[in-house]
């Protein structure tokens, strides 16, 4: 009897000691497999919350800082804080894995690689770009790599709009100048761009030779010292990207220049409206037309020399075309000056140099005035008269009553002008 129970003791022994076997390991190695998913975790919510308090700061603007919590695994084997990037290598399951998390700003800096928790600043600099990390320190000015427009020997710049532009090698503000090499403050204009390309557009006549200067700054206040030149000349025949030297080709057929003529606003026109429709047509005998370009200069009413520029990229020929500009209270005259896409590329300016006289501010045509009334609705232009008879004489003039009452607040109540008329 005693030797059965012996038995089914060993028995029982035998089997708890088998079903140990099979599930210690599998303890272990679920503890392991957590561990690396925690370790993972870990990683993951370290570069995301970095990433996301750098858009933070980004969109803020420059000088915002914050300051975030995150928890550093073990077993980080390097990191990188680079472009739009934040990435931690983890060493997991016998191999290297990348766990990273992209931002809308360009991110410098460093993250720690040792295992703890860590108390992180994250700031946006300028130029794009934010620091992740307090010890991270730029010296080096930016290069221009490349400027254009870019020309052989012999080669020259089509004239009309021209892109003109540097790209670095880091994130930049850059300004350029024309003819004189300055210190970046004393630059006349800035290009647009603040990361690796910078660009601005600008208009050069025919046969022009232009030398521009272009330095760049990068968020670390690292100025360059010494300018970067953009030279080229303008003139046809020129290629069709900006570059020429193109002889032996026929153009005997297109020597003609584009004919241009003003239709409104008609020549001393008054507009009681800040939103002015210019409209002109164009025709040419054998060519398409490239571009058009609309110039309005004069003097605003506080005295001040101001000019408008509008433009109509490849226009059809022989039909009324429209450009609207929103223009200062003052005196202007305004013309329209047509290129066409020829290996010349000629140009012809309209005959016509009409006057306009802008009376409303934005803020008033807009907000207070019959004209603005008429132009949120649609119609080009308004004016107060005595009764809505007086708006037949007027081209095209319409009643609207709903202006009424604004042409009274206008007129300092007077009831004799208190009839809101508009214009197609």
């Amino acid at each position: 009897m005693y030797n059965k129970r012996g038995q089914i003791s060993l028995e029982y022994v035998m089997i708890v000691g088998a079903v140990l076997l099979v599930t210690i390991p599998l303890f272990f190695y679920a503890i392991y497999e957590a561990n690396n998913k925690i370790r993972l975790n870990q990683a993951d919510d370290a570069v995301n919350t970095l990433a996301n308090a750098a858009d933070t700061v980004y969109s803020l603007g420059p000088g915002s800082k914050k300051y975030v919590w995150v928890s550093i695994p073990n077993g980080v084997e390097s990191q990188l804080v680079s472009e739009n990037e934040i990435m931690l290598v983890l060493s997991i399951f016998g191999g290297n894995s990348d766990i990273h998390a992209s931002s809308k700003a360009v991110v410098v800096g460093s993250v720690p690689t040792g295992k703890g928790t860590y108390r992180i600043a994250v700031e946006a600099l300028g130029a794009g770009r934010v620091r992740i990390g307090e010890d991270y320190l730029d010296v080096t000015p930016p290069v221009i790599l490349r400027v254009y427009p870019e020309t052989g020997e012999g080669q020259v710049i089509c004239p009309g709009f021209i892109v003109l532009g540097a790209d670095t090698d880091e994130p930049a503000t850059c300004n350029y100048n024309l003819d004189t090499d300055l210190d970046i403050d004393d630059m006349s204009s800035e290009f647009d761009g603040r990361g690796l390309t910078h660009t601005s557009t600008i208009y050069v006549d025919q046969d022009e030779t232009r030398v521009y200067y272009a330095r760049c700054e990068d968020a670390f206040g690292n100025e360059m010292i010494v300018g970067s030149k953009i030279e080229f000349d303008t003139g046809v025949p020129c290629g069709a990207e900006g570059t020429g030297g193109l002889s032996g080709l026929n153009l005997s057929d297109d020597v003609g220049p584009p004919e241009v003529h003003l239709i409104s606003p008609p020549d001393n026109y008054m507009k009681n409206y800040s939103w002015v429709d210019f409209e002109y047509n164009v025709t040419d005998t054998n060519n398409s037309i490239e571009f058009c370009l609309l110039v309005a200069e004069g003097i605003n009413y506080e005295g001040n020399d101001i000019t408008y520029f509008s433009w109509n990229s490849q226009p059809e020929r022989n039909i009324t075309h429209n450009m609207t500009v929103i223009m200062e209270k003052g005196n202007y005259t305004w013309y329209v000056n047509c290129t066409d896409n020829s290996t010349n590329h000629n140009q012809g300016q309209s005959e016509e140099i009409w006057d306009i006289e802008v009376t409303k501010t934005f803020t008033e045509s807009f907000l207070n005035s019959c004209a603005g009334e008429c132009g949120y609705l649609g119609y080009s232009d308004g004016f107060c008269r005595e009764n809505p008879n007086k708006c037949d004489d007027i081209e095209g003039g319409l009643y609207l009553e709903s202006g009424d009452e604004l042409c009274k607040v206008n007129l300092a109540g007077d009831p004799s002008r208190d009839t809101c008329c508009c214009i197609p």
